[in-house]
């Protein structure tokens, strides 16, 4: 079996509890690409986040961000596929949202993410890792007015992402969120939700950046934990790769279980299937 790209999650996958990637996977991921191998990253992550850890361990020439909302070729400047939620969809969001408490939400745009000053006074208290909201929390477009923004500035939203430890709430939120036409509604970890156009997953993008490299599913190596790593596992070859923490839904996918985020997982799969080494601990 020829393997000639490795597609990798972030959350929960490359990332271990700490939001960093360790010396091990990186280690591996600069063993493959000397051998001809692509590393592509797939996250629900805007591209602007992604990119941050991509060039950790030298995945920067084509990236699958917003759940595959989004499809960038890096290297020649391109995107190859995007797909924006209807301005309709938006506006029932915004409603839903925006007078919320004890949650941070985003709107995911090309030139990045657009909170309001209630919003991001929930960042540091919604579920995300200290080291993440340290580094990102400066880098949101902080507006008044959402819709006002976006509107003037002439962006698409490609994706909702809203965050609470307040699960319950979330739920709520998810249920609501979940009765609007044209909306899917995914929850990849506990705190999170993501709310991205219907048919829009990271299979989809995973299809399309296939398409685009002419490389065949049966080619990849798919890398994931979480729900929105679904479609992605459904659609590629024989090498799909769940983590140790991966959800039991994930593993009834996988063709391979590995060590978990935490236990340089990622490493080990690229090393076992790829390397055709064991990785030594």
């Amino acid at each position: 079996m020829t393997i000639k790209m490795i597609v990798t999650d972030l959350d929960g996958t490359l990332l271990n509890s700490t939001n960093t990637i360790s010396d091990r996977n990186i280690q591996a991921f600069r063993k493959v690409i000397n051998m001809g191998i692509i590393p592509v990253v797939a996250t629900g992550r805007i591209d602007s986040e992604a990119l941050f850890f991509a060039q950790s361990i030298g995945a920067m020439d084509y990236l699958i961000s917003g759940s595959g909302g989004v499809i960038k070729d890096y290297k020649n400047e391109k995107i190859i596929h995007e797909v924006d939620l209807d301005r309709k969809n938006i506006k029932e969001l915004l409603r839903i949202v925006e007078p919320t408490n004890e949650i941070f939400w985003q709107a995911y745009t090309n030139k990045g993410c657009v909170c309001t000053e209630q919003s991001l006074f929930w960042m540091d208290r919604s579920g995300w890792a200290k080291a993440h909201v340290e580094e990102f929390k400066d880098k949101q477009i902080v507006v008044t007015d959402v819709q006002a923004y976006v509107d003037d500035q002439e962006l698409g939203i490609s994706k909702f992402v809203l965050s609470s430890t307040n699960y319950v709430f979330l739920d709520e939120l998810m249920n609501k969120i979940g009765m609007i036409d044209g909306v899917e509604v995914i929850r990849p970890m506990d705190y999170c939700v993501e709310c991205i156009p219907t048919g829009v997953d990271k299979g989809f993008g995973l299809i399309k950046l296939c398409e685009y490299l002419k490389i065949k599913l049966k080619e990849v190596m798919v890398i994931g934990d979480s729900d929105n790593d679904r479609e992605m596992f459904e659609v590629c070859g024989p090498l799909k790769i769940a983590m140790g923490n991966a959800k039991a839904s994930i593993k009834d996918l996988a063709t391979h279980i590995v060590s978990s985020n935490d236990e340089d997982g990622v490493a080990e799969a690229i090393y076992e299937f790829i390397i055709n080494e064991k990785l030594s601990r």
